[in-house]
Parts: structure tokens; sequence; C-alpha cells
């Protein structure tokens, strides 16, 4: 397991039970609302659907994720005329081999 600089762990601390529940209700529906992603240095940018429901998700994902991931810094972006939400998630040093595991279909590589 990697350390971030404050020797936080890369790694989430959800139990296994926990995991499987906010597979289903949070990140399974963030997968499939992405429509574009892109690795930048430290982290991942994702592209939504700028609606509401995916603005809600995405504030419900990062507030549950900053309870277990405390090493994950979070970015959102609504671009003008109703155009996509980018959300950038990134973090220290090993942050987009954990990213990978967690945010990305099973099918994609990065």
């Amino acid at each position: 397991m990697k350390e971030g600089p404050d020797k936080t762990p890369i790694a989430c601390t959800l139990k296994t039970i926990e995991l499987l529940d906010r597979e289903a209700k949070l990140l399974a529906p963030f997968r499939s609302a992405v429509i574009e992603t892109v690795e930048i240095e430290d982290g991942y940018a994702f592209h939504l659907p700028g609606e509401g429901k995916w603005i809600r998700l995405v504030a419900e994902l990062i507030v549950a994720e900053r309870g277990c991931c405390p090493f994950l810094v979070f970015e959102q972006v609504l671009l003008p005329d109703r155009g996509p939400l980018i959300v950038r998630v990134t973090g220290p040093v090993g942050t987009n081999e954990f990213l990978r595991t967690l945010l990305f279909k099973p099918d994609e590589s990065a």
C-alpha cells in the first residue's frame, strides 16, 4: 500500500459490505455517466453531462469519498451554456493507479 506525503495511506478504508453498497449507489452510476476521461499529472478529469442529476450524484460521491479516501482532492467545474460537468480527482503519487481501480469501468484502460 502506497502512502501520501503526510503518510496517509492511498487506499479506501471501507469494509467490503460498505464498498459494495457504495458501488451500487454511487460508483456504478458515476462510471456510467462519464462521457470522457482525461489523465492529468496527479489524477484524472472526468467529464459528465451538466444536468442537475449528475451534479447531485457527484456531490454525494464527493461527500462519501472524503470519508474513506482522505488523500483525494476533488474539484468541480461546470462549463457555461449547460456544458459538461468536469470533475478533477487528484492526489499524491500513486493516485492514478488507485483511481483506475475505483472510478473506471472494469473493461476500460487508461
